[in-house]
């Protein structure tokens, strides 16, 4: 057998194994049907999802069809062994959010509307998560502001307070807590799904990154639509 195909079959072998048992108790089950299994599961299999059923499809005609006449018509092209291997890697070693790790700014209920502005300001940001009693409790964003302003004749910032802001917003709420361990394929596939929610047509204004998940934590880290752009439209 060619070394390409050899190549694709190793890696291709070593990642149905690690699907199999992480996803079905090592048991058999096809692999189109292992990959649809493992996708609602894990983000990272998601996203590669319609180049391993490509790739089902090859492995079965290297193993089953793979010469005619005793010639061979199959040999994986040196940018599918690429491809495979990448997508392998990923599985194994999926980002995680803490890349996302940075100082987050943030605010109580009872603040002043006039501090969570100048934190936008200052620090150039939409996004601002809102805590009462050390729970986060929601995420002030630039619409929630607008919405409020809209529905205001005379307004004064350094007098309204953050919790009266949020009370007359149109969509409040609308974040998540997640840990820091989770992929950023899992933290996509979240905003893609927020996406889906009632009301539709309106992605989560942030996910705050805390280590365990729990929205009592110490936050270690905000992630907002653009800085996840890339793994929403890959």
């Amino acid at each position: 057998m060619p070394q390409n195909a050899e190549k694709f079959l190793d890696t291709f072998n070593q990642i149905e194994k690690h699907l199999k048992s992480k996803y079905n108790n090592g048991y058999y089950m096809p692999f189109s049907d292992l990959v649809r299994k493992s996708s609602a599961k894990e983000g990272v299999v998601k996203r590669f999802r319609e180049d391993l059923f490509v790739y089902s499809d090859l492995r079965n005609v290297l193993v089953h069809n793979s010469r005619i006449n005793g010639k061979i018509i199959a040999n994986p092209l040196d940018d599918v062994i690429e491809n495979i291997e990448f997508i392998w890697h990923k599985i194994q070693h999926p980002r995680k959010v803490s890349k996302y790790k940075k100082t987050v700014h943030y605010c109580f209920t009872d603040d002043k509307l006039s501090k969570a502005l100048k934190f936008m300001r200052e620090f150039k940001i939409s996004q601002i998560p809102i805590l009462e009693k050390g729970i986060i409790v929601d995420v002030l964003s630039a619409n929630h502001i607008a919405d409020w302003l809209a529905a205001k004749e005379i307004v004064s910032s350094s007098e309204s307070v953050i919790v009266d802001v949020l009370a007359n917003a149109e969509r409040n709420k609308n974040f998540e807590v997640i840990c820091g361990d989770m992929s950023v394929y899992d933290a996509a596939e979240l905003f893609k799904s927020s996406y889906m929610k009632q009301p539709t047509n309106w992605y989560y204004d942030a996910l705050v990154i805390t280590p365990t998940g729990k929205n009592t934590d110490q936050m270690i880290g905000i992630i907002v639509l653009k800085d996840i752009a890339e793994y929403i439209s890959a």
